[in-house]
């Protein structure tokens, strides 16, 4: 399930007072009460489907388009979503399974209902399915009308119960964690219903915390991809059967990007065939921490177009439909036989380099060394099971294995061999120098990423030299881990008059709109594109006033990126600008009330309330997060600085020194313990705590700048 809502960390402006370090944020909660819910679980999809604008039906295509039809029907895009079917009656009311019983899971049937039971969660009625292979996942009503996928799900291939969340960190039986199903991150109206369903809006009420669904079809069907269907089929009822699809390759390439990526939606379900994808979504790049791998190969669940637009194909024009077929889903020619990739590589087709397979892979033309697919696109597992190809279509390479863990894929067949071996093989047969510019950009992220001295003038280098627009956006998104400098600044200042908008907007994302000259930063706030509108007004300190059209514009995004707690938080600040505190305090406890196990939460909610003055409950807040994590450093300096703010110094100085004891590496709260010692008298223990720092934090110029004030003020 797609996960839209991460916060990015970063350096740029660190500030001292409460920081401004943010850590990845995933929704979670509890069941929350509301009304009750709507239709029962037969009828659900169809009742609501029928509030929805009626659009063409997959059946009046047919007629026409029985080729296209038939290839779709049955698709994955079909069956995205589905009410529940005979089979899954039966397979749920006679699940039987260890797992099922290790978690205490049963599904039973009353009042014409199929219910779930599960220890502590209120037994609630399943309503549909997502997923047709490798898994499938049911959907389940929550008492206040929302609907929930549950992390447990049918395995087609081995026919068994698994958890989604299989290998990964926390328990989904434990309600609270990430993965337990009855929470934020596994809500289908925000997080699955998008790609799913046709013409899906979410109508996200924030006063309400409630969404109002509405959609134009269960699953994906014509109307979703191609435009105009409405006045094509009015036009074929009058004898005019004549329609031509008007969507360039780029535009169609949006548009399966606005499902098949990982990325912030910008408007409320205003996305149509023909738009721009820029316009109303903001794609995550590789500087995300954890998405992918310094060489670009992906980590996270990414959805593919990222990987794609990343890769040399990508840049060289190669879009999804170039090896897909949007109908079946399958591909246009076989993989096995290296077909698929010998259309371009065997005939030199896009500019792509004529390549034998045999001869380049070094392997039998028999042998599953010799398929493209398996050196360049290995597979990744998502959701426990689901294996998917990576589009970054990288080169296997040891040398990144020995030297930063990066995984290469000789390792993944010859596991009995080492990866020295691998590496030995593979430069023998490529040279020493093979992947050269992949290497560099792989040591230049790591560099970044670790803090290390020089990285940013690296960085500013590679920005210069290079020409695919998603590795530079993900550059100048980077310059957040650079040390902040006059010429990094000058850099992405120029990069904000960029002609392209994902440049634009990862520029401003990172300077801020008040680091620039006045008639510019009047020029982003109306910009052509909306990505690089938002970016501008959601940078800008205080949020500046805007036009009427632009303010309208911006509550409207917020607003609907409020269900998640960062959010949340964003409609916070927006609300406490325009001077409207009561509801700048409730979207704080919105954003806890989607998170209420997440300690992140809770400190960054403090540092909302403490702005507008809530100290006291800023406090609260502060312990609420230490009780969730107890050896968390940075929760117990803001509590050390908010203890000093309040006049308990001893209180602070206990915190302070329980923040370095977690962190040896946090300078700001070292920093900030010695200076209070300092102020207290109390010099010796300052200057003790000093020299320790100074161990742990020795290229420090704060520190150093520090000790340098001491010695003048003992002369």
């Amino acid at each position: 399930m797609p996960d839209e809502r991460k916060l990015r960390p970063g350096r740029w402006g660190l500030a001292l007072g409460l920081p401004l370090l943010v850590l990845t944020l995933i929704a979670f909660g509890f069941w929350r009460q509301g009304p009750e819910a709507g239709p029962g679980e037969g009828a659900f999809f169809a009742e609501i489907s029928a509030r929805g604008k009626a659009h063409a039906d997959p059946a009046q295509c047919r007629e026409c388009h029985q080729k296209e039809t038939l290839a779709w029907e049955g698709s994955h895009h079909h069956l995205a979503n589905a009410s529940l079917s005979e089979a899954d009656e039966k397979r749920l009311l006679e699940a039987e399974d260890p797992y099922l019983e290790e978690r205490g899971i049963r599904w039973y049937r009353e009042g014409g209902q199929i219910f779930i039971e599960e220890p502590g969660v209120a037994p609630s009625p399943v309503v549909g399915s997502i997923g047709l292979t490798p898994l499938i996942q049911y959907l389940h009503r929550a008492p206040d009308g929302r609907i929930q996928a549950h992390d447990v799900a049918w395995d087609v291939g081995k026919e068994e119960w698994f958890s989604v969340f299989e290998g990964e960190e926390g328990d989904p039986r434990v309600a609270g964690e990430w993965g337990h199903w009855t929470g934020q991150g596994m809500n289908w109206d925000a997080n699955c219903a998008y790609c799913h369903m046709t013409e899906y809006a979410k109508n996200y009420d924030v006063t309400e915390d409630r969404y109002n669904v509405e959609w134009a079809h269960m699953g994906i069907t014509c109307a979703q991809c191609h435009p105009g269907m409405d006045v094509h089929l009015a036009q074929v009822r009058n004898g005019n059967a004549y329609f031509k699809e008007e969507l360039t390759a780029e535009q169609m390439m949006d548009y399966c990007a606005a499902c098949h990526s990982l990325r912030e939606e910008l408007t409320p379900h205003a996305f149509r065939p023909g738009d721009a994808f820029e316009d109303h979504f903001g794609l995550t790049l590789a500087s995300e921490p954890g998405l992918y791998h310094p060489d670009g190969q992906v980590i996270g669940e990414n959805y593919v177009h990222g990987s794609l637009m990343m890769s040399r194909m990508g840049h060289a024009g190669v879009t999804c439909m170039d090896c897909h077929d949007p109908h079946t889903n399958g591909h246009i020619l076989p993989v096995e036989n290296n077909a698929l990739c010998q259309r371009c590589h065997g005939s030199g087709l896009k500019g792509a380099p004529k390549i034998n397979p045999t001869a380049h892979s070094r392997h039998p033309a028999d042998s599953t060394g010799n398929r493209c697919v398996e050196c360049h696109m290995p597979v990744t597992y998502f959701m426990g099971r689901d294996g998917r190809r990576d589009h970054s279509f990288s080169n296997p390479d040891p040398r990144l294995t020995l030297e930063m863990g990066i995984p290469n894929a000789c390792s993944e067949c010859h596991d009995l061999e080492s990866v020295e071996w691998s590496r030995r093989h593979a430069e023998e047969w490529y040279g020493a120098g093979m992947n050269a510019e992949r290497r560099e950009k792989a040591r230049l992220m790591t560099d970044l990423f670790d803090g290390r001295e020089g990285a940013g003038e690296r960085l500013r280098a590679a920005l210069e030299e290079e020409t695919n627009r998603f590795w530079k956006g993900t550059f100048l998104e980077m310059f957040r881990y650079a040390e902040p400098d006059p010429e990094n600044l000058g850099l992405l200042l120029e990069a904000t008059a960029d002609p392209d908008p994902l440049i634009r907007a990862a520029a401003i994302g990172v300077a801020g709109l008040e680091a620039l000259p006045r008639e510019r930063a009047r020029d982003l706030l109306e910009d052509t594109s909306r990505s690089v509108r938002l970016a501008a007004s959601s940078t800008a300190e205080g949020m500046p006033v805007l036009s009427q059209e632009a303010e309208t514009e911006l509550e409207a995004y917020l607003e609907h990126t409020a269900d998640s707690p960062m959010g949340a938080l964003r409609l916070s600040a927006y609300r406490q600008s325009r001077g409207e505190t009561e509801a700048a305090v409730e979207a704080v406890r919105l954003a806890t009330q989607l998170e209420p196990l997440n300690a992140e939460a809770w400190r960054l909610g403090a540092i909302e309330l403490h702005r507008y003055g809530e100290t006291p409950e800023a406090v609260d807040y502060l312990q609420r997060a230490r009780r969730l994590d107890p050896g968390n450093a940075v929760i117990l300096y803001n509590l050390g600085l908010l203890e000093h703010e309040r006049g308990n110094s001893r209180g602070a100085l206990e915190h302070l020194r329980a923040a370095v004891a977690a962190d040896r590496q946090l300078e700001a709260a070292w920093y900030n313990l010695v200076l209070l010692y300092w102020q207290l008298n109390e010099r010796e223990t300052a200057l003790q705590e000093l020299g320790k720092a100074r161990v742990h934090l020795p290229g420090s110029e704060r520190l150093d700048q520090l000790s340098r004030t001491f010695s003048g003020n003992q002369r």
